[in-house]
């Protein structure tokens, strides 16, 4: 007799338990290694700024009757809105964290895959094969550069918590939980409405490989599912009024047509073999029916659904799996296209979970005794699942910020406009203007009729303009630098500044009319610049509008508390204006004490207006004697022409 004790089951179970967790913690690690460099991305102008960046909605009161509500983006995925609230309450909007949730919600999406594929397979292959099968299926789902798009984009998050969602509905069911499945599944739709055919593919797992068919009438099976498809209408029905899908006459049917009958292929292209993956495959400029692609992909589609169907009793995982994707695909894949793209790696984030789970198996089928042919797979296994590693650390590169971003996208594909478009205005924001202007043309040379970029290359075009009229400005070559002021302002009428530049050299010039107009608008506009109102009310002065002048004054006043020069003048004109329905002496007294009392007492052109004010007011020996003051400064400070002005003003008041 042997020696040996016989192996209790219980201690079994716990072994495999235990196997399962050091798998579930090595496919996690493994995960986590390639994508912790998304930590160290920033915001990207893909979406980012009207979803996050500039959105007044996170983090306030009141968030949750928003999040519910809106269409913002063209989808309803008021979870996520409250998820990314949260998360801006608690750490504001620091792109690390926001990318955070992304990375951890991608790790437990790969942790449930794990668990998905060894329950689909439990007691359809040996223990080791179980486990090799959920291993490799969770590592081609965490590691494929296919889903970094999802998880380094952080506008892609709903895409994430609506995949957690739907696992925990698919894990619930299988382990005949209804009612937690259904509520599993309504989070998801309320994340993002994805999985529209969620419950097909519950139908299909019914037959296979769960075999509820053998116990169960498919008439009662059926039936179980219309809770789950009446959350699916009700999800269609908010996307579809959320969504802003593109016109007949944008997208024709015979594009749509193309683009649905090739998509399965080309998803499946990108899963098997991912090179040269974009961040935007965008839709043609001018979109139309393409036959021969139309042709091949209809007839594949053909093809393969004969094949795996006379394959079904032999492989009837083939047929199973071949319809779900197709399934899961299908709301993403042309037929109501929206958006620029022509297809987006985001959408096959939730139908690759169903290849990774064939490919699992296909492994671990090939995984059989012989030590030869254990090594070769494991070694082909590490090989790829390594090279796929490799490939997604790489990808999450492209996705650290705008500019690299774009750049991958317009070297992949020189014609993506889209990519041209955005990449100009990522590198006009970080100051590189020749290049910003070099990709402006490139946009317009693909898209002749761009009127954002033209507009844009215009406004970097006017700024350099501007630029330079500063510079003749400060170097004193004033009509060279109102010309290019002018330039300036032609290129882009919004110029502010260089309107407020040119109307103070008109106005010094003596063109006062002109002035009046240049100044007007940049002081309307809101430039932040002491000396456009001052320039502005002298010019109104100028043109005996003093009514207009003082509106301008006490603006600015209100806007520079602290400007001396604005409230001096405002002073001086409230004291001085020829019309006495338009002095106030009392303000402007007020006004010219302070000045005083800011320049303590030293400056004759601010005791000469507060003479003035005193006058106005009726305290005339008081604006003699601060008149007689301001004259002796002057004196003091050898400005004689000064003097006798403030002397001859002086007379008035006796």
């Amino acid at each position: 007799m042997s020696g040996r004790r016989p192996l209790d089951r219980r201690q079994a179970v716990g072994d495999d338990r235990l196997l399962h967790v050091t798998d579930a913690m090595f496919v996690t690690v493994a995960a986590a290694l390639v994508f912790w460099p998304v930590l160290n991305n920033q915001f990207v102008n893909w979406d980012d700024p009207d979803v996050l960046v500039n959105n007044p909605h996170l983090g306030q009161p009141g968030i949750a009757a928003w999040a519910f509500t809106t269409t913002l983006m063209g989808h309803y995925q008021p979870l996520a809105w409250l998820f990314w609230s949260r998360l801006d309450s608690i750490f504001g909007l620091t792109p690390a964290a926001f990318h955070g949730i992304s990375l951890a919600g991608h790790i437990v999406n790969t942790l449930l895959v794990y668990v998905v594929a060894a329950r689909l397979i439990a007691g359809r292959l040996t223990p080791d094969q179980r486990r090799i099968a959920a291993t490799v299926c969770a590592l081609m789902f965490s590691l494929h550069p296919l889903h970094v798009e999802t998880v380094a984009w952080a506008s892609a998050f709903p895409y994430v918590l609506s995949l957690t969602a739907l696992l925990l509905a698919f894990l619930t069911y299988v382990n005949e939980h209804v009612a937690a499945s259904l509520v599993c599944y309504a989070v998801s739709l309320l994340a993002r409405a994805n999985a529209i055919a969620f419950p097909v593919a519950l139908l299909l797992v019914d037959i296979f490989p769960l075999d509820r068919v053998r116990h169960t009438r498919l008439r009662r099976l059926v039936i179980e599912k219309v809770p789950f498809v009446v959350l699916a209408v009700a999800a269609v029905f908010a996307e579809s009024h959320a969504r802003e899908v593109a016109t007949l006459q944008e997208v024709g049917a015979g594009a749509r047509l193309t683009l649905a009958a090739t998509a399965p292929f080309v998803y499946l292209g990108r899963l098997l073999v991912p090179l040269r993956l974009s961040p935007l495959h965008p839709l043609p400029i001018s979109p139309a029916i393409e036959v021969v692609p139309l042709l091949a992909g209809a007839a594949g589609l053909g093809a393969i659904t004969v094949a795996v169907w006379l394959l079904r009793r032999r492989y009837p995982m083939l047929i199973v799996a071949w319809i779900a994707y197709l399934a899961l695909l299908a709301p993403v894949a042309g037929l109501t296209p929206s958006g620029l793209q022509a297809t987006a790696d985001r959408y096959v984030y939730l139908p690759g979970v169903v290849v990774s789970i064939v490919i699992g198996i296909a492994v671990a089928a090939l995984f059989r005794p012989g030590r030869g042919r254990q090594f070769a797979v494991v070694a082909a296994g590490l090989v790829i699942l390594s090279a796929l590693g490799a490939q997604a650390r790489r990808q999450t590169q492209y996705w650290s910020d705008s500019i690299a971003l774009w750049t991958r996208a317009a070297d992949l594909d020189p014609r993506n406009d889209v990519a041209s478009y955005n990449l100009a205005i990522a590198l006009a924001e970080a100051g590189r203007e020749d290049e910003a202007i070099r990709r402006y043309e490139q946009t317009l040379q693909l898209v002749p009729d761009h009127d954002l970029a033209r507009r844009n290359l215009a406004a970097i075009r006017a700024i350099r303009t501007e630029r330079d009229g500063d510079r003749l400005a400060a170097a004193g070559r004033l009509d060279e630098a109102a010309a290019a002021y002018s330039q300036a302002v032609a290129l882009d009428g919004k110029r502010l500044h260089a309107r407020a530049a040119r109307g103070v050299i008109l106005m010094r010039r003596g063109r006062i009319d002109e002035a009046s107009a240049d100044l007007r608008m940049a002081f309307d506009g809101g430039v932040n610049d002491p000396e456009v109102p001052n320039a502005l009310a002298f010019a109104l002065m100028q043109s005996r509008r003093p009514e207009e002048a003082i509106a301008v004054l006490k603006r600015a006043v209100a806007g520079h508390p602290d400007d001396v020069n604005l409230a001096h003048n405002l002073a001086r004109i409230l004291a001085t204006a020829p019309d006495p329905r338009v002095r106030d002496g009392p303000l402007a007294l007020r006004l010219a004490l302070e000045v005083r009392d800011r320049t303590h007492g030293r400056d004759p052109r601010a005791l000469d207006t507060l003479a003035a004010a005193y006058a106005a007011a009726g305290r005339l020996d008081d604006a003699r004697a601060t008149a007689n003051e301001a004259e002796a400064i002057a004196r003091e400070e050898g400005d004689s022409k000064m003097a006798e002005e403030i002397s001859a003003r002086a007379r008035r008041y006796r």
